[in-house]
């Protein structure tokens, strides 16, 4: 299976009056990179988080983002209730020991920071756990998901331009013949212009004939660009982490199609080889996205 680096997936779980929500996105990198965040009582998960996302994803900058979402409807936060007892004790005594005058009231306490606990601090660690496990499964698998279909998706795109580029190929092999009976004829034309009314002898002609013909002679790179290409079809099918491969093997698609615009003469296959180029250079666009 063709897989793509772009993903992503969303997870959640109930706990306490709330959910822990897991929203997983992967985009291209060379090799697998993790940016992970999550709520303070869940520090030390990281490792536990990576570990998971592992099992399906390869390669790839992976983005994980886990809230504890209360909803609408929640309620509030906890007071905290040995906070406040310890604030109110120590101004109290401050106050009578200053000689302020004046009474604090419940409000003024609230109002001063972390006076209300979280309210998922108030869930055990055995519950958030599990609540975070339930929903990492499910967003790792949707991110999964949507990776597979993604690849499904350039590897057809890949195979259309593959066949394309096997077409153009066909058609300068059928061209190369002619292409050849043309050059030659062409540089006869020169040669005689050259020498004006002598005579072309056939045995110099011979000689010019056959240096021109290896000098335009690109069959070898026709074959092998030819085995690039099923290389590349057969990799294709076979799925995996083939990027590299892929990679390689356009590289030699690229270098093939340009040795051979270099050797030909003839102005349709120089045009045809560039058309393959072009599309070798989409191609490349598509491998980039895959693992």
């Amino acid at each position: 299976m063709v897989t793509s680096m772009t993903g992503y997936g969303k997870g959640s779980a109930p706990v306490g009056n709330g959910k822990i929500v897991v929203e997983i996105r992967t985009v291209n990198h060379r090799f697998i990179d993790f940016s992970i965040r999550v709520p303070r009582p869940m520090n030390g998960y990281e490792k536990e988080i990576e570990k998971a996302v592992r099992r399906k994803v390869r390669r790839g900058h992976v983005y994980v983002n886990v809230v504890f979402d209360k909803g609408f409807e929640s309620t509030s936060s906890a007071v905290n209730k040995q906070l406040l007892r310890k604030t109110y004790r120590e101004l109290t005594a401050f106050a009578k020991k200053e000689g302020i005058p004046g009474d604090l009231e419940i409000g003024t306490l609230l109002l001063l920071p972390d006076m209300f606990i979280p309210e998922i601090d108030t869930i055990s660690p055995v519950k958030l756990k599990a609540a975070l496990k339930k929903a990492l499964v499910e967003a790792v698998d949707r991110c999964a998901a949507m990776r597979n279909r993604e690849g499904k998706t350039l590897q057809a795109d890949m195979k259309k331009r593959l066949r394309d580029i096997s077409k153009v190929t066909v058609k300068i092999d059928k061209r190369t013949p002619k292409a050849l009976e043309d050059t030659l004829a062409r540089a006869r034309r020169r040669l005689a212009n050259l020498v004006g009314r002598s005579e072309i002898r056939d045995d110099r002609w011979a000689i010019e004939a056959a240096v021109l013909a290896e000098k335009t002679d690109f069959a070898e790179e026709l074959v092998r660009l030819n085995s690039h290409l099923g290389e590349f079809g057969a990799a294709l099918d076979r799925g995996g982490e083939i990027s590299k491969k892929l990679t390689f093997l356009l590289q030699e698609i690229h270098r093939e199609a340009t040795t051979m615009g270099n050797k030909a003469a003839d102005p349709g296959i120089i045009r045809d080889c560039l058309a393959i180029k072009e599309q070798v250079e989409k191609i490349r666009e598509q491998v980039q996205n895959l693992e």
